[in-house]
C-alpha cells in the first residue's frame, strides 16, 4: 500500500512548485539562510497541498479515470486504494501542508488555503467549461508566485505574476494539446476539451508561447527590474527562456507518448540543458 500511496500523490509533479523559488531568485535573497529556509518550507508546504489536491481529483475523477487507456491504472481507480484510505490521507497531506505553512507566517498559510478552495472549485465544476479550466490552473501558479513572496516578505512584481499566468497557460494548453493527441476515443475526452480541434487548440499554444516571451523580454528590460536587482546584463537570459519554449512547442508536435509537458522536464536532455543554461546565465547576470 506504501508505494500506492506515493504514487497517489505524483511526486514526479513536485517540480511545477518550484516556482515558489521564483521569487528568492529574484530578489537576491537567495544567500540568505532565513530566508531560504522559510522559502523551501513553503516549497515543502505546497508539495504537500498539491498532492491532497491530486488525491482529491482521482477520488472525484476514479470512475472516469478506469474507462481511460492510463488513467485506469491510477490507485483509486484501480482499488488498490480505497476511497475512505484516500480520503484520510488527503486530509493527512493537507493538515502537514498547514501546519508547515503556519511556521512561516498566517500569510503564507491563507494562501495555500485558498489553493486547496480554488482547486475544490476546480474539481467540482471548473474542470468541466473550457477556458475556464485553463485560467484556474494558471491562477493556482499564480497563488505559488504569491506564497514564495510572501515567505520571505516581498511585495510580488505584477510583470511576474502575468509572466506565471501566461507560461501556466502555454503548458495548460500543451498539455490538452497532448491529451487530445493521444485520445483513441474522442466520445470519451474531457468535457472541456471535447469542443475544441487541433488547430484550435494550436492557436492558443501560439497565443501563450508568444505571450510568455513577451512578458520575459518585458521583465528583464524594466527599468524597475534593473534597479531592484542590479543585473544590466539580466536581459542575456531571455535568449535560453525562448530556446525553451522552441523546445517546449517542438517536442508538443513531435512527442507521441507523453500526454503531460511536464514530463519533458524530466526526460528530454536538450530540454534539461537549456534549463541548465538558463540558470547559468541567470546567476552570471546577477554578479557582473
Amino acid at each position: 500500500m506504501t508505494k500506492s500511496l506515493i504514487k497517489l500523490m505524483k511526486i514526479n509533479h513536485y517540480i511545477k512548485n518550484t516556482i515558489c523559488f521564483v521569487p528568492l531568485i529574484f530578489s537576491l535573497k537567495f544567500l540568505e539562510t532565513q530566508s531560504f529556509i522559510a522559502e523551501f518550507l513553503m516549497f515543502v508546504s505546497f508539495c504537500l497541498i498539491s498532492s491532497s489536491v491530486y488525491v482529491l481529483n482521482d477520488i472525484f475523477d476514479a470512475k472516469a479515470d478506469r474507462l481511460h487507456q492510463n488513467k485506469k491504472f491510477r490507485p483509486v481507480a484501480s482499488g488498490k486504494i480505497s476511497i475512505k484510505t484516500a480520503i484520510l490521507f488527503m486530509i493527512l497531506l493537507f493538515t502537514l501542508s498547514i501546519f508547515a505553512s503556519l511556521y512561516i507566517n498566517p500569510l503564507c498559510t491563507l494562501i495555500i488555503v485558498s489553493y486547496f478552495i480554488l482547486n475544490i472549485f476546480y474539481t467540482l465544476y471548473f474542470k468541466h467549461i473550457e477556458i475556464l479550466d485553463v485560467v484556474s490552473i494558471a491562477l493556482g501558479f499564480v497563488l505559488r508566485i504569491l506564497a514564495g513572496c510572501s515567505a520571505i516578505m516581498v511585495p510580488p512584481s505584477a510583470l511576474v505574476i502575468l509572466l506565471t499566468f501566461f507560461v501556466s497557460m502555454l503548458f495548460t494548453f500543451s498539455k490538452r494539446k497532448l491529451e487530445m493527441k493521444l485520445l483513441i476515443e474522442p466520445a470519451r475526452c474531457r468535457k472541456s476539451i471535447s469542443k475544441f480541434t487541433p488547430e484550435l487548440l494550436n492557436q492558443f499554444v501560439l497565443i501563450n508561447a508568444v505571450l510568455s516571451i513577451s512578458f520575459y523580454f518585458t521583465y528583464v528590460m524594466d527599468v524597475h527590474t534593473i534597479e531592484k536587482t542590479g543585473a544590466q546584463y539580466l536581459y542575456i537570459s531571455a535568449i535560453p527562456f525562448t530556446l525553451i519554449i522552441f523546445r517546449l512547442l517542438f517536442l508538443m508536435n513531435t512527442e507521441q507518448k507523453s500526454d503531460d509537458p511536464s514530463d519533458f522536464i524530466y526526460k528530454d536532455k536538450m530540454l534539461k540543458i537549456l534549463f541548465l543554461t538558463y540558470f547559468i546565465v541567470l546567476m552570471i547576470s546577477f554578479v557582473i
